[in-house]
């Protein structure tokens, strides 16, 4: 019975990194930004909110390059 627990725990514990790996990596690559935002955006949005999300946007942008250059 013990050595059932055992695996169960290392197999979890494998499962739960492996998750947590791949959420992560793609997390990074940039698999969860909206590309469709700006686009619906400008039906519903006010200017002033499109505006604010498009200067966003910019400074996400200056970050990564900023973040790339220190490499």
């Amino acid at each position: 019975m013990n050595e059932v627990l055992q695996l169960e725990l290392i197999v979890g514990v494998v499962v739960t990194f492996t998750l947590i790996t791949i959420f992560v990596a793609s997390a990074k690559k940039g698999n969860f930004d909206d590309q469709k935002k700006m686009m619906d955006g400008m039906l519903f949005d006010s200017p002033d909110d499109l505006r604010a999300a498009a200067e966003k946007e910019a400074k996400q942008k200056e970050m990564r390059a900023k973040k790339e250059s220190t490499k």
